[in-house]
């Protein structure tokens, strides 16, 4: 079995059928290796630049504090699979052992082995591709926090942003669908008001928007996603208070969390 213990790309390939179609077979077997070698690049289905800016902020817009928990969650997900393909990856090196130990073994046995041989591989691939996204996680809750002058937070800190960041998203919801269909929908409505948002007051706000966006594109300024996201942070700041009113006709109080209920963060560990 010494000679499959040294790994090639030829001993990934299985072998031919009855009618093998040779010219087929040289021009993968010539061109595999370099496949091979480039595809250790990757080993994760996101691009850096797909995990910033999309899986980040995924019905979390473009809130600080939603982003930095949201990498949180990532690393978390991360963090349980590395340790899942830990054992895996041990799993395989002693099945790739037994089988390397045999003296005379069967062709199944030698089929099996190359099959591992690829497993392994792609475990490892796999393995690096969930480093570099950790990596690109803390990076960018790095960015984040120093961007928005954020040194430490804790849950507390997180649900003080949370309604500001609901009516931001809320407005965001208006106004994609009044450029679509012209007018508001149940959804944005809705999450309107469970904010304390008069729904017409935003309705107008949106259309007032969409009206100036709209003759200064026919006049040839060239917008950009940054004007949007600028009037939907000036929006979120002109009617926080709205949360503030509805919390007090509901609940009686305008402050309704509860640090009680909170992990300090001097007491994590």
């Amino acid at each position: 079995m010494t000679a499959l213990t040294v790994v090639n790309e030829v001993d990934f390939l299985p072998m031919a059928g009855a009618n093998p179609n040779k010219k087929a077979i040289a021009r993968v077997t010539k061109g595999l290796p370099d496949l091979i070698k480039q595809a250790q690049q990757f080993g994760r289905s996101n691009s850096q630049t797909s995990l910033s800016l999309m899986s980040l902020t995924m019905m979390n817009g473009h809130s600080p504090m939603r982003i930095l928990r949201q990498v949180l969650a990532e690393v978390d997900a991360k963090k349980r699979a590395l340790s899942e393909a830990q054992i895996s990856y041990a799993t395989l090196e002693e099945s790739i052992q037994k089988l390397e130990d045999k003296e005379s073994p069967t062709k199944v046995e030698v089929c099996e082995l190359r099959a591992l041989y690829v497993n392994k591989q792609d475990l490892e691939r796999n393995i690096n591709g969930s480093f570099k996204d950790l990596a690109v996680l803390m990076d960018n809750y790095d960015r984040v926090k120093k961007l928005h002058g954020i040194e430490e937070w804790d849950e507390h800190t997180f649900e003080l942003e949370e309604k500001r960041h609901h009516v931001r998203r809320a407005f965001e919801l208006l106004y994609r669908t009044m450029i679509q269909q012209n007018t508001s929908t149940e959804g944005p409505t809705e999450y309107l008001m469970q904010y304390g948002v008069h729904p017409q007051t935003a309705m107008a706000e949106c259309s007032g928007y969409i009206l100036h966006s709209q003759e200064r594109i026919n006049n040839g300024e060239l917008l950009t996603g940054k004007d949007c996201e600028e009037f939907l942070d000036a929006m979120s700041h002109k009617y926080a208070h709205c949360a503030d009113e509805v919390s007090k006709r509901i609940f009686g109080e305008e402050d309704i969390i509860s640090p009680d209920y909170m992990v300090p963060l001097e007491e994590i560990k």
